[in-house]
């Protein structure tokens, strides 16, 4: 396995750290003792990371909501996530994360009875609901080494040393309370508005329709300009394709790249920058196909259930890779040093991990799912 040996021994590292943290929750923690409460009328959820991570805590917000029906449910999220919750009936308010001193006001009024920390399990984040009075505290996910594990908690989930899904890795703190989810479908939901304005710009553009996100603030996660513009141009010379460009403002510079490589240019719709989150949600949901990085945009053609082939290079799809029934991945375990999980090349192997992938692997992948 060309994992690298020492990405492997961090791994075995993280675990025992892992399980020394829960003993020394169960050796000193002096909050474990409290007792599960009784009734359960409000609930906070906390997730402070960014797009895909809290589209992925969607499973647990459900399982959550059909254990206790009659339960207000919120979400501490960072500022701009609310979009990717909105409309979600098992939630009842998004809170915007500020300031410690200004959330710690906030909360306290609301005299919450459970709360769930997802990410991070922080000292300060578990910190912050014991201040705030939060009656239960139960967290938190698995982190990496360094990452706070939470210590004011109520309940500490204990280690599963499993490599799995972050879907599933949110579920077991629910299970840690006792709550065995029913399944692990995500969940989004566009406004009324973004569907038609999306179906409207794509009503008169010819089919397929092939949606490329390749923009990444890590540089370790992205492909090669060169050999996106090869599949789009495989895609618009044999199949007459509209080619569907999606990203960030600050990303525009890096999909022109892309699109100055494309032979055909009025086969191509650049929208980096020109979208709203739920328009990007309708935009992928009306999508034929969707080539990605490992990125938000995977997430979200899960939840349609898009066609998404989806590239991994130092990231591991058995954790974040595309859960949806249409959905592929490349990542070549058996040829290069993947799975560092790293933002740049620690093992200064010249971004072997996404060099390895061929425009012609993703093209003959591809096709098989059109």
């Amino acid at each position: 396995m060309p994992i690298h040996p020492l990405k492997r021994l961090e791994d075995k590292t993280r675990d025992i750290v892992q399980n020394l943290d829960y003993l020394v929750y169960l050796l000193l923690n002096p909050f474990k003792f409290k007792q599960f409460p009784k009734v359960i009328k409000k609930i906070l959820i906390v997730e402070l990371f960014n797009i895909g991570d809290v589209i992925v805590i969607t499973p647990a917000l459900k399982a959550l909501k059909q254990a206790y029906p009659d339960a207000e449910i919120d979400v501490l999220i960072k500022p701009g996530m609310q979009q990717v919750l909105q409309n979600n009936r098992n939630v009842t308010n998004c809170i915007q994360f500020s300031s410690f001193s200004e959330i710690l006001k906030k909360i306290k009024k609301q005299n919450y009875d459970l709360g769930i920390i997802l990410h991070p399990g922080s000292l300060q984040v578990s910190l912050l609901l014991l201040l705030a009075r939060v009656k239960f505290r139960v967290g938190c996910t698995k982190s990496g080494i360094t990452y706070g594990k939470g210590f004011f908690l109520n309940r500490k989930v204990f280690p599963n040393n499993v490599m799995q899904h972050k879907i599933e890795d949110n579920l077991d703190v629910l299970r840690s309370i006792h709550i065995s989810p029913k399944n692990n479908n995500l969940e989004l939901y566009p406004s009324v508005e973004s569907e038609k304005k999306i179906k409207k710009l794509l009503s008169r553009k010819p089919h397929p329709i092939i949606g490329i996100s390749a923009a990444s603030k890590h540089w370790n996660q992205k492909w090669y300009p060169e050999r996106f513009a090869e599949v789009a141009n495989y895609y618009i010379n044999n199949h007459n394709a509209t080619i569907v460009f999606t990203g960030l403002e600050d990303e525009k510079i890096q999909v022109a790249e892309i699109i100055d490589k494309i032979e055909k240019k009025d086969n191509v719709l650049d929208l980096a920058g020109k979208t709203s989150l739920r328009e990007l949600m309708s935009l992928i949901k009306n999508l034929d196909l969707l080539i990605t990085i490992d990125s938000s945009t995977t997430h979200i053609a899960s939840v349609f259930n898009t066609p998404v082939l989806a590239l991994f290079g130092p990231t591991m799809p058995k954790f974040w890779g595309p859960a949806g029934k249409n959905s592929s991945y490349i990542w070549k375990e058996k040829e290069a040093c993947v799975g560092c999980r790293k933002y740049y090349c620690i093992y200064n192997k010249n971004h072997e991990c996404m060099k390895s992938i061929s425009s012609k692997e993703v093209i003959e992948k591809s096709k098989s799912m059109l």
